[in-house]
């Protein structure tokens, strides 16, 4: 274990006194080894590194607990509408395949890693899509993405995602189910494994989760042993629930009418394990204000989390229509970022502009409010109270966020500035464990470009975009799938006009 006292001295940072953040102007952070051992001003103990990062913010390390996890392509879907005919609900004649190879799986996890901890994102639970496989997550590529995040030096929660069932499309639009009881059975097998295998490895900064996948996809069969598996691990357990029409649909209609909580509560899936993405649809298929009320009890009372991703909801045109009341009853709320770029302060900058939106109301949130869902809900989620804020016996967990960037425009209150106008571009540093694992453009741990990786992943995403003729319904060209924003005039058509001399 290292002795080195290491003192971090900044124009600005965020401290934690009476349960909340506080804000210290040329503070400083004295940490010795994974530990923070004072935060404040004129610390009076021996210090053996001095790091002065002059004009800028140290503040707690982000939680993101919907980290994108692989290359993103929900971006394709930004202006290709509607999702189910983009491929966003895979037809109901492909033969489901594995549209990635080992190694280009195995790639995106190392791009994906490394770019949430170049944003400043420090804890993360990260979510991949099983849109391109035969059918979910294997064990043995996420020992894999264990061994990624440790070499990073990134603290992350891990575990591969599994399934009961999956919706097909046909070119009409209508949905059906499709199932396979063995390979169910099998991912809660693997998920169990998996759990036990990352405790057993004994690495600090590695903690397992449980990530199933849609609630839609399950049967009860299916519910109620992954409940109980819950139950066994105790475990932070991601569950996308409320998130969409079709979820709130085929719940009703599959289970007499309830609403996807109402359905996690009789489960035994509705506590304080549950990480819930996104919040997005209450009361059901059906909702009126006594059912939108009983869903907002169920939360409050089971002490789960709702994860927001502000970016890629706002994207898609639904948020959180229910975030003032979810804040008055004291739900917990984290963040994810879910989409590329895994960004915190464009996430904080649109949840808040979305929640005044929903709501018709200025004051329904601001930027205090998202900044502690970024940090301290998260750490409430993983029941880690060492996590999202920095202070004495915490973890050295924190970003270095330069504040000398133009485009932030004047600072009148530093968190204030970067909800407002920050970017993941203006870190700086980020370290995990008191360990530098990002800084000045450098993947310090890991020893690779960000450049190189960045190059070898348009080659990767041109693959899979390749492969979206198969897969979605009517198989339409990719062109047809991922229209160009405006007409392409390839070199060599003529297609332009030359003015002719008067």
């Amino acid at each position: 274990m290292t002795t080195t006292v290491t003192r971090i001295r900044a124009a600005w940072v965020v401290g934690y006194q009476h349960g909340d953040h506080c804000l210290y102007p040329e503070g400083e952070v004295v940490y010795q080894g994974d530990k923070i051992l004072f935060v404040g001003h004129d610390y009076s103990g021996a210090v053996d590194e001095e790091i002065n990062v002059g004009n800028a913010l140290v503040g707690p390390g982000f939680i993101d607990l919907d980290a994108l996890g692989d290359l993103d392509t929900t971006v394709l879907a930004f202006d290709n509408q509607p999702g189910w005919r983009k491929g966003r609900v895979v037809a109901h004649d492909w033969q489901r395949r594995d549209l990635y190879s080992r190694s280009q799986l195995d790639f995106a996890k190392r791009y994906a890693y490394s770019q949430l901890l170049r944003n400043g994102i420090t804890s993360f639970a990260p979510i991949t899509s099983i849109l391109y496989r035969e059918w979910a997550e294997e064990f043995d590529e996420y020992l894999y993405a264990a061994d990624v995040a440790e070499s990073l030096g990134a603290r992350a929660w891990l575990g591969p995602a599994f399934m009961a069932g999956y919706y097909v499309t046909d070119e009409q639009g209508q949905v059906s189910r499709r199932e396979d009881r063995q390979r169910a059975l099998q991912g809660l097998e693997d998920a169990e494994r998996f759990v036990n295998r990352i405790r057993q490895r004994g690495v600090p900064t590695l903690s397992a989760m449980l990530a199933p996948d849609r609630i839609e996809g399950g049967d009860l069969a299916w519910l109620n042993d992954l409940a109980q598996l819950v139950k066994t691990l105790a475990c932070p357990t991601r569950l996308h629930c409320c998130q969409s029409e079709l979820e709130i649909n085929e719940i009703a209609r599959r289970f007499n009418g309830k609403s996807s909580l109402a359905l996690l509560e009789e489960s035994g899936l509705l506590n304080q394990h549950m990480l819930l993405p996104h919040g997005q649809y209450l009361g059901g298929a059906q909702p009126d204000a006594g059912r939108v009320g009983e869903d907002i009890a169920r939360l409050a009372r089971s002490g789960a989390t709702v994860v927001s991703c502000p970016l890629v909801s706002g994207r898609h045109a639904k948020y959180m229509e229910y975030y003032p009341r979810f804040k008055q009853s004291a739900i917990n709320m984290a963040l994810g970022t879910d989409t590329f770029p895994p960004d915190m302060f464009s996430n904080m900058h649109m949840g808040v502009v979305l929640s005044r939106v929903v709501s018709g109301d200025i004051s329904a949130a601001n930027s205090a409010d998202y900044y502690r869902m970024a940090t301290l809900g998260g750490a409430k989620a993983l029941g880690r109270d060492d996590l999202g804020r920095l202070a004495a016996g915490c973890q050295a967990d924190m970003v270095v966020i330069d504040l000398n960037q133009p485009a932030l425009g004047q600072i009148f209150d530093p968190i204030a500035a970067l909800v407002l106008n920050g970017n993941g571009r203006d870190v700086k540093g980020t370290l995990v464990a008191g360990r530098k694992v990002f800084w000045e453009g450098e993947m310090v741990q890991a020893g690779f470009s960000l450049d190189a990786l960045h190059a070898e992943s348009q080659s990767v995403f041109q693959h899979i975009i390749s492969t979206y003729p198969e897969r979605t319904v009517g198989h339409p060209s990719v062109a047809e799938i991922v229209a160009p924003t405006f007409p392409l005039h390839q070199k060599g058509a003529r297609h332009g006009k030359t003015l002719s001399a008067e």
